[in-house]
């Protein structure tokens, strides 16, 4: 009786593909998290001059009588500056944000490309467990027909 045939073990010859969007994909997911913070420390320095503005905002109306000229055009020129500041940051943020939308494109793209060679694979090993089935199926029926012709 000829030993049994084993059929091979799964290979996915695409593997190393499969590695290097995955790869891929990492990198896109720590480039759009840069982004991110970026956009979020961009954020937290207009909430510094927003509050910064509105202090120096209250201390002159509130010590607008009592400030000497030369005191109140300091502060004039420093809400000028910050207003500035202010407007320069609102641009900031705007590059920022298309910044985070692009990266989380790629980063989307990335995973569709990833996904594409993993829907792959996942075919590739049904189609291996269904012909691994069919083989192990064969040969039971053939074991089951020598066993059969000896016993008759």
């Amino acid at each position: 009786m000829p030993a049994p045939y084993h059929m091979k073990k799964f290979k996915f010859t695409l593997a190393p593909v499969l590695e290097h969007r995955e790869r891929i994909e990492e990198e896109k997911q720590q480039v759009l998290a840069a982004r991110v913070a970026e956009l979020t420390a961009a954020q937290n320095e207009l909430g510094r001059l927003n509050r910064e503005f509105k202090r120096y905002s209250n201390s002159l109306r509130d010590g607008h009588k009592t400030l000497t000229s030369h005191q109140l055009r300091a502060h004039y020129a420093h809400l000028e500056f910050l207003d500035r500041c202010m407007v320069m940051q609102h641009a900031v943020i705007t590059g920022y944000k298309s910044a985070v939308d692009r990266a989380r494109a790629e980063l989307v793209d990335a995973s569709k490309d990833r996904k594409v060679i993993e829907k792959l694979k996942d075919k590739r090993l049904e189609q291996h467990q269904a012909m691994e089935a069919a083989f192990e199926q064969k040969e039971l029926d053939e074991n089951n027909a020598r066993r059969y012709r000896s016993t008759a």
